[in-house]
């Protein structure tokens, strides 16, 4: 399992009796961090790596999507499952040595772990877990401590956070049980709806223009984390899909001046590749051509020479799988081989002559 450690470490004071103190670390310019009601830390930088719901500020499951705990390993060290509490944004209270009982926090979670810590074999760490819901924390106790306070998210709800001793090994990579291989198949990914702009030219549809900044996008719809679930026994795999990019291609070549029934001049091969980080943005007219964030741009070069050529857009889809048991135990994670979906339209680029005149 590749290790994912949060930035940021808490600061660890050592007192005189040897004991270590753990204080949450300083609140950093556009990080987030530190304790407080309004805590963000990791939430405002990417949730959590592994986490189902893909990256950004975690702000509930999305439409159609798993409703999934996001799992997090911080290693087998007593500092380092400190350094991670100290960027979730617990408040002050947890911080805080408790005065005529109430919540032990930081004091109690230590002698939690200090003791489970001393007797770890290879392998043997803490993971912190964030669930959207508390009916999905586990009875408090042995293995797991779920006596923390609630943190709140970026859009004002609540995660209900708890920490597990996870000692089951990991699966190697190259041999994954094949539940991993019955969850992937039950991913079901969308191939993607090409939209560009022009879309017209001069009454003939699928059409666009030479040397012309035609805008590429795909609905917007399909741009979220798809996911399933297959049992095994007592193991439950976990796969989901996070699309990356999208990469557009279209390629022709009418070497012959004859070929043209348009009487261009340019007779080149025209080879186009144009891969963008996201599904590009919808030509909108007020945009007047502004560069717009997200947007997507190719340029064409050589005319299609009065023909309907295919524009192709391949998504890329970074897979994850997550092995646990039915006790909600981990038992691994790791990448699967990328995979790809793909869009067709076809597409006609024309060449328009201007002609210059004197006034």
């Amino acid at each position: 399992m590749a290790s994912k450690r949060i930035l940021g470490p808490a600061l660890g004071l050592v007192t005189a009796a040897g004991s270590l103190l753990l204080t949450p670390s300083p609140a950093r310019a556009g990080f987030g961090g530190g304790y407080g009601d309004h805590g963000s830390g990791i939430w405002a930088s990417a949730w959590w790596d592994g986490n189902p719901e893909g990256p950004g500020p975690y702000t509930g499951p999305q439409a159609g999507a798993a409703d999934l705990c996001a799992w997090h390993d911080v290693g087998g060290s007593v500092a380092g499952l400190g350094s991670a509490l100290g960027e979730l944004g617990l408040p002050q209270s947890f911080w805080t040595v408790p005065l005529g009982g109430g919540h032990p926090g930081i004091w109690g979670v230590l002698r939690w772990a200090t003791s489970l810590a001393g007797r770890a074999r290879a392998g043997d760490h803490f993971d912190l877990v964030a669930c959207p819901s508390p009916g999905e924390l586990p009875v408090n106790g042995g293995d797991a401590e779920t006596d923390l306070p609630t943190v709140k998210l970026p859009d004002g709800s609540r995660g209900w956070v708890w920490i597990f001793w996870d000692t089951v090994a990991d699966p190697p990579s190259d041999a994954l049980p094949p539940v991993v291989d019955e969850a992937l198949s039950r991913v079901q990914l969308p191939s993607p709806s090409l939209s560009t702009s022009p879309s017209r030219v001069r009454g003939v549809h699928h059409a666009t223009l030479v040397n012309l900044p035609t805008w590429l996008w795909v609905s917007p719809s399909i741009w979220r984390t798809y996911a399933a679930t297959a049992t095994a026994g007592p193991v439950v795999a976990t796969v989901w899909a996070e699309p990356v990019s999208v990469t557009w291609s279209a390629s022709w070549d009418f070497p012959l001046p004859s070929s043209d029934p348009e009487g261009g001049t340019t007779f080149g091969p025209e080879h186009l590749e144009v891969t963008c980080d996201g599904p590009g943005v919808a030509y909108q007219p007020a945009d007047g051509g502004a560069a717009v964030p997200g947007a997507c741009e190719a340029v064409f070069a050589q005319s299609s020479l009065g023909t309907w050529q295919e524009l192709r857009a391949d998504v890329t889809w970074v897979v994850h799988w997550a092995l646990s048991d039915t006790a909600g135990v981990v038992g691994g994670e790791g990448l699967l081989p990328s995979l790809t979906t793909s869009g067709r339209t076809p597409i006609r680029v024309m060449q328009v002559e201007s002609v210059v005149t004197s006034g």
